[in-house]
Parts: structure tokens; sequence; C-alpha cells
């Protein structure tokens, strides 16, 4: 099963909206798609997982990656995660260290406050 990744650059983020499962055959289009965001200069970045039903431990491997590339110089979020998705993401421990939050203004009220 494949992905739909779909990029909306804003002003001052950009929103990631991935719809289907984050797994071994589909983390490499996702981490492509949002380093070449940090690439261009696209430091804060939200990724809406809001159609997203499933994540295994490649597609949480990409959210550390891009996490620590966006450390020092933006802004790297989830919002919009199913309680599946959720759940997985807090059994890894991730909650501690990512910014995760319900919806997409939150999020960008979030990086607009820094």
């Amino acid at each position: 099963m494949n992905i739909t990744i779909t990029v909306e650059k804003e002003a001052n983020c950009s929103i990631v909206h991935v719809s289907g499962k984050i797994d071994a055959t589909t983390s490499d289009d996702l981490e492509d798609s949002l380093m070449e965001l940090l690439e261009q200069g696209k430091k804060n970045i939200i990724l809406d997982l809001k159609d997203t039903n499933y994540i295994s431990s490649a597609g949480l491997r990409v959210l550390v990656v891009v996490m620590k590339q966006a450390y020092d110089s933006g802004h790297f979020c989830i919002c919009n995660a199913s309680d599946n998705v959720l759940e997985i993401i807090e059994m890894a421990g991730f909650n501690v260290f990512m910014n995760i939050y319900d919806d997409i203004a939150t999020a960008k009220e979030k990086i607009a406050a820094d």
C-alpha cells in the first residue's frame, strides 16, 4: 500500500499531510519529502497525521532523523495523530521529546510564538 504525501507551503511553516500507512515500504518516501523541505531552507515543518492509521519502527526512525535535522534551526512537530498512531509513538517514548499537538492551528501557534 502506498502513502500520499502532500506539502502545503505557508509563510512561516510547511505542512506535510500524510495519508496511509508509514512503514518499511513507504518511510523512505516520507523521509525524502521531509529532508527536501529542510534542504530548501524550510525550517518549520508540521507533520499532519490525520489520515495516517499506522506507523512502524521505520516510520519512527524517520521522525527522529528529521527532528534532529530541524532541532537547531527550526521546529518539527506532529499533529492530528490518531489514537492508534499516538499509542505507537507513546510506546516508543517519543512523546517525551517530540512536539505533538492536537491540530494544525495549535502547531502553527506554537511555531509563531517562538
